[in-house]
């Protein structure tokens, strides 16, 4: 007896199914029924998506039946098709008819495939379908678009700018603000200085500008000699961080590259009314002004002088009275503790407990205090 296994059925494509479709969208096509027939040849589309020539009948049908924008989508599946079939001149050919036809048809899904087969036109493609959702008013899809660019071409500063643009005027600004700080460290860490310069003056543009970048943004200034272009950028900065040591600093040196000690001097009184006189890193930054090139032959006096005023402190709490600390690991007051006692003069009253005599007086004595409840 054979032990031979028979062979396993061969399973192919209900080719069937498609044929009496085929059939159908011809007969009414025939019969003028056009908007029957892009029904089926939709339905042969979507069963073989790499099916052209139904593609292409479908389009035709719903132009013929007056539904333009089942035209423009049976148009883009055609164009997905030839992108597949590595034919983009003809898959960009139709999908421009689509975007002629149905400005709005255009989507990301629909473009993808397009896009990522057809190199630069597909590119084109996209960006123009993109400004056309912006003339329109349809911000979301033209940002889907733009950010579809990106996304193929990662490094592209234009690209990056153009959909980071979107969000900043017309969606989220938070949303485009990130994506453009993120944009500019790529920026830095590969050296590229000229694109570093064009994200973050486009931050400043439209008033959304990281402090970071801003500060890094007026270091390349400075590198580059161009110091009031700096001194602007930190000056914006001071605004927003106005006790920021980079910035002073920064702002410090670039007054007294221009020889500007009065601008210098505001600088540095502001900032040790911000953070105060005890400021270790402030000191040490107003006893290196001293140093600093200028062309103001005033300068180190203007410093000196400064250095010389009377400063104010900083401003901290007063630590808490003794009575008011609690015994560690217990829920009472302490019994006797020491107290303070303020007297006020001119009503004659006392502002703590009374004592005998009216006139300001700080006395300490023991209190008693009762254990606290529960």
């Amino acid at each position: 007896m054979s032990t031979s296994q028979p062979p396993a059925p061969e399973y192919r494509p209900l080719d069937f199914a498609k044929d009496a479709v085929r059939r159908r969208a011809e007969s009414l096509r025939q019969q003028g029924r056009h908007l029957a027939a892009a029904l089926e040849y939709q339905t042969l589309v979507e069963m073989d998506p790499g099916d052209v020539q139904a593609a292409m009948r479908w389009a035709d049908a719903a132009w013929r039946g007056g539904q333009r924008e089942r035209a423009a989508q049976a148009f883009l599946a055609a164009a997905t098709a030839w992108a597949a079939a590595g034919q983009p001149r003809r898959a960009v050919l139709l999908a421009r008819r689509a975007l002629e036809i149905d400005p709005a048809a255009p989507t990301r899904a629909r473009l993808e495939p397009i896009v990522r087969s057809c190199g630069a036109r597909g590119e084109a493609l996209c960006e123009a379908a993109a400004r056309a959702h912006v003339a329109a008013g349809r911000f979301e899809r033209a940002q889907e678009l733009r950010q579809l660019l990106v996304d193929c071409d990662p490094g592209s500063v234009t690209k990056t700018l153009r959909a980071a643009e979107i969000d900043l005027d017309h969606g989220s600004g938070e949303r485009g603000t990130a994506q453009l700080a993120q944009a500019a460290v790529r920026m830095h860490e590969s050296g590229r200085t000229g694109e570093y310069v064009r994200i973050a003056e486009t931050l400043i543009e439209h008033g959304r500008h990281d402090p970071d970048t801003t500060l890094e943004l007026a270091r390349i200034y400075l590198r580059r000699g161009q110091v009031r272009e700096a001194l602007a950028k930190l000056e914006l900065l001071r605004r927003d961080a106005p006790a920021r040591l980079e910035a002073i600093d920064l702002l410090v040196r670039g007054y007294a590259a221009l020889g500007d000690t009065a601008a210098a001097q505001h600088v540095l009184r502001d900032a040790l009314r911000r953070r105060g006189a005890d400021d270790r890193a402030l000191v040490r930054l107003l006893e290196q002004a001293l140093g600093f090139d200028s062309r103001d032959p005033g300068w180190r006096e203007g410093i000196l002088a400064i250095l010389d005023e009377p400063r104010p402190l900083s401003r901290r709490p007063p630590p808490p009275p003794q009575w008011a600390l609690r015994r560690c690991g217990t829920g009472e007051l302490p019994l006797f503790e020491s107290e303070t006692i303020l007297v006020d003069v001119d009503a004659g009253t006392l502002a703590g407990d009374d004592v005998r005599d009216a006139e300001a007086v700080t006395e300490d004595r023991p209190v008693p205090r009762a254990p606290l409840d529960g």
